[in-house]
């Protein structure tokens, strides 16, 4: 199914994975897919501010209490020693993500340091199954999210790029982001040219950059998403309760403060899908 990867050419802040969060909880909510999130990012909190720390594994205990010399590990750390091992299949990925919607939505964190291990090392062999993982999550998945490391440096990037099915570039509302994004499709670097997607982060509605001058700049008519700031959003992404906060706001009236930012985030889960539904009809 669907890998749909978030990802900026530029190592500056254009709110990526908060637009990732808003965009895939949004789509689990208002439509009955299976999704899952990963992030390939190194000792980045981010999502898992947002929805929680990762739950124990009953599955994973009960074989621990079964066999008591066997080692677990949950999450990304799981799930890499499992690829190196040639026994990870597309629905073990399951049991190393975090849940927060129950058959709608799960999130697999990236790799963080703890003080009583290896870090980078261990880190730079995970990087190497990281294309494998998402491979796998794709046949077990019905959309698969990915927040990718900026840039183009590594092969582990370019690797995800390549399978992905949909690209969302991220960028600030600015100039010379809006230039770089051109020579993006200029120069059609790691990727298939007709799967890109513009997002702007934190998208200011009182910009002289509307959406409207941005589509006129680069020559883009349907496929630029934005996801406003708001607020609620924000503080919930420090508090671990955005799953809570959408289910509050879903339906909001048109005259609340809120209202922007739902409809924005709706209309950005309806052109991804309509993106993979045009996508597929060209295979």
């Amino acid at each position: 199914m669907p890998i749909i990867t978030f990802w900026s050419n530029t190592k500056r802040q254009t709110g990526q994975t908060m637009s990732l969060a808003a965009i895939a909880t949004s789509m689990a909510i208002e439509h009955e897919y299976k999704i899952l999130m990963i992030s390939t990012k190194y000792n980045d909190n981010t999502l898992e501010l947002c929805f929680g720390a990762m739950d124990k594994n009953k599955t994973l205990l009960k074989k621990l209490m079964q066999n008591p010399g066997m080692t677990v590990d949950n999450g990304i750390e799981g799930l890499a020693k499992m690829a190196y091992s040639s026994r990870m299949t597309p629905d073990t990925i399951q049991n190393y993500t975090h849940v927060v919607y129950k058959n709608r939505l799960e999130v697999l964190y990236g790799y963080k340091e703890v003080s009583d291990r290896p870090t980078k090392e261990e880190y730079l062999k995970i990087k190497d199954k990281y294309r494998d993982i998402i491979y796998n999550a794709s046949k077990f998945y019905d959309m698969v999210f990915v927040d990718l490391d900026k840039g183009l440096e590594d092969d582990m990037i370019k690797q995800i790029l390549k399978i992905s099915d949909v690209i969302v570039v991220n960028v600030e509302q600015k100039i010379e982001m809006i230039n770089d994004f051109n020579e993006l499709i200029r120069t059609k670097k790691a990727y298939k040219p007709n799967n890109l997607i513009l997002n702007i982060g934190r998208f200011d509605s009182h910009s002289k950059y509307s959406i409207k001058n941005i589509s006129r700049y680069t020559g883009i008519k349907e496929n630029i998403l934005s996801i406003p700031y708001n607020t609620l959003y924000f503080e919930a992404s420090s508090e671990e309760s955005v799953a809570d906060l959408f289910l509050k706001i879903r339906k909001v009236d048109e005259v609340d403060r809120n209202a922007r930012f739902v409809k924005a985030t709706k209309e950005a889960v309806e052109k991804l899908i309509y993106k993979m539904q045009e996508l597929q009809m060209r295979m």
